[in-house]
């Protein structure tokens, strides 16, 4: 709670000036505690009801703005008194998770990941909403959730936030994280092992199962058949069960058409790359982690090197860790010229990532092919314009795991299944054709 009185405190400095004197001595002389931070809520300690309703009535407004100003990010404030704390108290008291349970019930969330670090803007905000909302009424609004999206975009982030939070509502709560990877490996060692009976209770015996990158049980039969058993066991007993990949259910490849429609069963949330605002708000929030005062941070370094990093929040993120890092240890102000000095490597690799995108693919592929822009784009079905055209649709599926609708779209308004049926006879004629696997490598070899 360190950093959060820091800000109140800092927010009530702000707020001296613009009060009266007898205003700020009557309300703000003796100290307020903040209770607890949950959910973008700051809970503050009062003395009584009385000075409860005053500051709601008067300063609530005000106190808000500046908290935003300090921080750099929208909290709402709730003000509580001591009665609060201690019903709050008791409560937390009979909900304690038990110290016999597992390790991997409360243990393998990352704590960091919470909907109050994660920033909702327009390319994530319905995955975020809906995240919470599940959060708030597990097994009742979305069961499945299954959340999709490209690398480093903040899946796991949302995923680990619903436990997080379920763990801080109900501490006895059985949540359990893993990777689809790691699901594998169990079922594996339980299979060598014949001890199903342990897995089984690690697996079933939970109220909420958080699975990232299902993609990955691709192929692996046996697997599937047991996830799926354990997914009708959950869901069949209201118990919440999170799903995350980098394609719509739809789109999953070599996994069994009974498992994919129980993926459509609840809701499904994109994420997408987040506009510059977003990325400017994200790196706000990273630099008030820091304990960094935004007024050190100019607000055009933050929008250059948001306009220099649009592929992943991650790609993002460690950007401004190396930015931080490097202006500490050569003393010095943030600036433009400093950010270009100390990310130029970075800067390059995000160049190169950038030309992967389906323009810069078509343009490539016509170019490698002699077709033009405009007849890949048409309805044209003359073989080489076809030929062409599936090749890029391809491409645009490999290099950057869009989904066969997105790619549609890109395609002029095509069908997806178009889209995947010209993907599927490239991807069956490479396994033939020695002079499309080198045509495929060039075209590649052009594109990094």
């Amino acid at each position: 709670m360190e950093k959060y009185q820091r800000i109140w405190d800092d927010a009530i400095n702000r707020l001296k000036s613009n009060i009266s004197q007898q205003s700020f001595d009557m309300f703000f002389s003796t100290p307020k505690k903040v209770y607890k931070v949950k959910n973008n809520k700051m809970y503050v300690i009062v003395q009584n009801n009385h000075e409860q309703f005053m500051l709601d009535k008067f300063y609530l407004k005000e106190l808000v703005e500046m908290i935003a100003e300090v921080s750099g990010f929208n909290y709402d404030v709730k003000f509580i008194t001591n009665d609060y704390v201690k019903n709050d108290q008791q409560a937390f008291d009979l909900t304690k998770p038990d110290p016999n349970l597992p390790k991997y019930y409360r243990g393998n969330l990352n704590t960091t990941y919470t909907f109050d670090r994660f920033v909702a803007g327009k390319s994530n905000r319905l995955a975020y909403m809906i995240a919470l909302q599940v959060a708030e009424r597990p097994g009742e609004v979305a069961n499945p959730l299954y959340i999709f999206g490209g690398v480093g975009l903040g899946k796991t982030h949302l995923m680990q936030a619903i436990g997080n939070f379920i763990l801080d509502d109900n501490p006895s709560s059985r949540i359990l994280y893993c990777t689809s990877e790691k699901f594998i490996d169990d079922y594996r060692h339980a299979t060598l092992d014949n001890n199903f009976e342990a897995f089984k209770e690690k697996y079933r015996n939970i109220d909420v199962l958080l699975i990232d990158d299902i993609q990955f049980l691709s192929k692996k039969e046996q697997t599937q058949t047991e996830f799926f058993n354990t997914f009708n066991e959950l869901y069949n007993n209201n118990k919440q069960i999170v799903i995350t990949s980098d394609r719509p259910a739809s789109d999953l490849k070599d996994i069994m058409d009974r498992l994919t429609s129980r993926f459509e069963w609840g809701l499904q949330a994109d994420i997408q790359i987040p506009d510059t605002q977003t990325r400017i708000e994200i790196m706000k929030k990273k630099l008030a982690g820091e304990n960094i005062n935004l007024d050190e941070f100019p607000e055009e370094v933050l929008e250059f090197i948001a306009s220099k990093f649009n592929s992943n929040v991650r790609t993002l993120e460690g950007a401004l860790k190396r930015l931080i890092f490097y202006a500490t240890i050569n003393n010095s102000d943030f600036t433009i010229e400093l950010a270009n000095e100390a990310l130029r490597d970075l800067f390059k690799a995000e160049q190169k990532n950038s030309k992967i995108d389906v323009n810069n693919i078509i343009k490539e592929v016509g170019a490698y092919y002699d077709v033009s822009v405009a007849d890949i784009l048409s309805k044209k079905r003359k073989k080489n314009i076809a030929y062409a055209r599936q090749v890029a649709m391809f491409l645009t599926r490999e290099l950057t795991g869009s989904s066969f609708p997105k790619i549609g779209e890109a395609f002029s308004g095509r069908d997806h299944t178009t889209i995947m049926h010209g993907c599927e006879k490239i991807e069956k004629e490479l396994k033939e054709s020695a002079e499309l696997k080198k045509a495929i490598n060039d075209l590649k070899q052009a594109l990094s």
